[in-house]
């Protein structure tokens, strides 16, 4: 999966900073690692980069997961917290990951689900039932007008080294 996030003022800035310093790759790492806890913060928080709220999960999925609990008392509780993306091991929101190398910065996880919770799915999209329902996209990938931000100040930051 391959979302290019194309922001004209962070990409002059980092032409500039590449321009005064020569090696952008550790402003690029810590950018990264920006990014990485916010893209965790919208599992936390169930939402795209644009701010708007996940779809819940449909009566479907809730069943299907309330079924893997042996007592009612289990099932009621898990059913109470259960938020779109946060399963039992929360794989997918750990997963999150970034490369840099030769002045790009690539971030996204290595899981083969990931692009069907990033763009959706239709029912049997991937086989008679691969997935059981549609799944609608719940965008995690993306650059918020917070990280844009912070991106600009790591980048402005780096430009004081140089």
């Amino acid at each position: 999966m391959k979302i290019e996030v194309n922001n004209r003022e962070i990409t002059s800035a980092l032409d500039a900073l590449q321009n005064a310093i020569g090696n952008v790759d550790p402003a690029l790492k810590e950018i990264g690692d920006y990014l990485i806890d916010s893209t965790k913060q919208r599992f936390i928080k169930s939402e795209a980069p644009d701010g708007s709220r996940w779809k819940d999960n449909s009566p479907v999925t809730l069943l299907n997961y309330a079924s893997r609990f042996k007592t009612k008392r289990a099932r009621i509780s898990r059913l109470q917290n259960k938020k779109p993306g946060i399963g039992e091991t929360g794989t997918l929101s750990d997963a999150i990951y970034k490369q840099v190398g030769s002045g790009v910065l690539e971030l996204g996880s290595p899981l083969k689900y990931a692009s069907t919770f990033q763009f959706g799915a239709k029912k049997g999209q991937y086989g008679k039932r691969t997935p059981w329902g549609d799944i609608p996209a719940r965008e995690f990938l993306g650059l918020s007008d917070d990280d844009q931000e912070a991106t600009l100040d790591i980048i402005r930051a780096h430009f004081a080294f140089a």
